[in-house]
């Protein structure tokens, strides 16, 4: 019986059997969560960038691809 309570509390805090990743009942949806430490720009072409501090029009360092990447502003 001790087995089993620790098995379905175990189950209830990791979220096993549900879609997606949830952590003590708190879910961790990409599309419900908004990133706060980066600014991100989606580009004419769809692809999401991300950008720390003040972006400039000229060579910015994207976090998520990791390396330079010049900004125009249309």
């Amino acid at each position: 019986m001790k087995i089993l309570t620790l098995l379905t509390i175990f189950l209830l805090l990791t979220g096993c059997g549900n879609q997606g990743w949830i952590i003590a009942n708190i879910p961790l949806d990409q599309e419900k969560n908004t990133n706060t430490v980066f600014i991100e720009i989606v580009g004419s072409d769809s692809v999401i960038h991300w950008y720390h501090g003040k972006i400039y029009e000229e060579s910015n360092y994207c976090y998520k691809h990791q390396h330079y990447e010049d900004v125009k502003i249309k």
